[in-house]
């Protein structure tokens, strides 16, 4: 059976700006950690409204599940939404970044929650939280709400369409290279996380793609040729250890077995096998 194909991602090159009647749609779950309900308000597939708040190909290459949706390129964040962990690639020249809306934090949750990705959108519950689908009329303070975050991305060539404008960078040493980002504002020089050593444009640090190139070749060319020569001289001192041991066996053989090796070269000339001993002296 072949495995279904996956949409390419849909394009978003304007912030989308979601109707006004799908703002706060929450729908509540729960689950017991460490002896505590922990109350969620999960905004996902898993709500009938959900769908119809969304853009075209929001589900692009995903399941109804929605854990492999949200991806958009090249796209820029929705409107008021904050931009998580910008970053380029060290193998391709794509940037990409993970979008959340106003008030939450993109971070990682390790416990499965329906429709929801590992990786997406948290904030916690407040008293004002107010969610319009199935919440219970009493909330547990040790809650969360949670939705998926847009994966968005974008290369070098896409820039002069996105508005607004991503920051300006590219490949570099490390990734993510900005924590956050919302959409429009200056990016600030220490918003790069990037160690010091090597400069790039607007005063981060990059690794051009020659960088790049020495870097991969310091971790896997370097090795495998360091590799390549140990094999080679234990090859060698094999091959000379055998040798030795053929020629110490030939030396204790003596004159004789000189003398039977000799016989057996001539009679491979004459074409009559001899003996392996000596040869009669003639008469």
């Amino acid at each position: 059976m072949s495995s279904p194909t996956r949409a390419a991602p849909q394009a978003l090159t304007t912030p989308f700006v979601p109707p006004p009647s799908c703002a706060n749609q929450f729908i509540t779950t729960s689950f017991v950690s460490s002896s505590t309900t922990v109350t969620v308000l999960a905004s996902g597939p898993a709500d009938a409204r959900f769908s119809a708040c969304q853009p075209p190909g929001w589900d692009s290459g995903g399941e109804s599940s929605g854990l492999n949706g949200f991806r958009f390129s090249p796209a820029v964040c929705p409107s008021g939404w904050t931009a998580y962990n910008l970053g380029g690639t060290m193998l391709s020249d794509v940037t990409t970044a993970y979008c959340c809306s106003s008030g939450f934090t993109h971070s990682l949750y390790w416990n499965q929650i329906d429709g929801i990705s590992p990786t997406a959108c948290f904030a916690n519950i407040s008293d004002t939280t107010a969610p319009t689908a199935t919440a219970s009329s009493a909330l547990s303070p040790h809650g969360f709400r949670v939705h998926n975050a847009w994966h968005i991305s974008w290369e070098a060539s896409d820039i002069p369409s996105l508005s607004p404008t991503p920051p300006p960078f590219a490949t570099c040493i490390t990734s993510p290279v900005i924590r956050s980002w919302v959409p429009g504002a200056t990016v600030e020089p220490d918003a790069f996380l990037v160690p010091e050593g090597v400069e790039c444009n607007d005063g981060t640090s990059r690794w051009s793609k020659a960088q790049t190139a020495s870097f991969f070749f310091l971790i896997v060319g370097l090795p495998t040729i360091i590799l390549a020569i140990v094999v080679t001289c234990l090859v060698v001192c094999c091959c000379r250890r055998r040798r030795r041991v053929r020629e110490g066996r030939e030396r204790e053989g003596g004159p004789w077995r000189l003398v039977a090796k000799a016989d057996i070269a001539q009679a491979d000339g004459d074409g009559v096998r001899t003996g392996g001993g000596p040869r009669p002296a003639p008469e």
